[in-house]
């Protein structure tokens, strides 16, 4: 990781955050609202509440969707295909991103460009004889929503101490996984309400919940690339 350390260095664990007492009982969930923890914890649910309901609806639905309007079977899995393809792409530059501006930038960008690209969708013309438009923005969208629900995984992690660690990340994983459950009741609704334009506008909706989640966030991710240090040469 780029430090010198002796042969006979010895590791200690750093002081506790603060507010967070040093115990040996069971971390609690009520551990994760104390004064110090309790905005943190509230962005990390509703972020990944909204975000992984925003991905679900997407897996789930965009077959149904495409279908309905007229695509073939064939297409309607070639987009569902890009879409995930989109995703593995998203995870991987997401966390390259991250690293040069540290998370708070590079997660509320990628939310906006989600809201932006959702927003694009509903004004296009599905059109089964060209598909090529919608086709990318189906990837685009889905590499901003997978790379923002992966890298939200390691800022729960960054959030909470050691101490609740544990206890931190699976409780913000199982308030994600209730978005998950209700994705596909949230989007079959909103396409039979409002047509495609209707399904699109959950991503611009869930989106935008989610960049706002984010920004209730203190304990982001920093920036942890830089510039190799200055070496001197002999007599400088």
């Amino acid at each position: 990781m780029g430090h010198s350390v002796d042969d006979d260095a010895v590791f200690v664990e750093s002081a506790p955050a603060a507010g967070v007492q040093p115990s040996v009982r069971k971390a609690s969930i009520a551990d994760l609202f104390t004064p110090a923890l309790r905005l943190d914890t509230i962005g990390l649910f509703g972020a990944f509440f909204f975000c992984l309901m925003a991905n679900y609806i997407g897996f789930l639905v965009i077959p149904a969707m495409l279908t309905g309007a007229g695509f073939t079977t064939p297409q309607a899995a070639s987009a569902n295909s890009l879409f995930n393809f989109g995703g593995v792409a998203g995870a991987i530059v997401g966390a390259l991103i991250i690293q040069r501006l540290g998370s708070r930038i590079t997660m509320l960008g990628m939310s906006a460009l989600a809201v932006v690209s959702a927003a694009v969708m509903m004004t296009m013309h599905l059109d089964p004889t060209s598909v090529l438009g919608l086709f990318v923005m189906l990837t685009i969208t889905g590499g901003l929503l997978n790379a923002v629900q992966t890298t939200m995984y390691a800022l729960a992690a960054h959030v909470y101490p050691t101490e609740i660690r544990g206890t931190g990340v699976g409780t913000a994983v199982a308030v994600g996984r209730i978005g998950n459950v209700l994705a596909s009741y949230v989007g079959l609704y909103a396409l039979g309400a409002g047509g495609p334009r209707g399904y699109f506008s959950t991503w611009v909706i869930t989106m935008t919940l989610v960049l706002i989640s984010l920004a209730i966030v203190r304990r982001h991710i920093t920036r942890t690339s830089a510039e190799p240090a200055y070496v001197a040469s002999p007599g400088h």
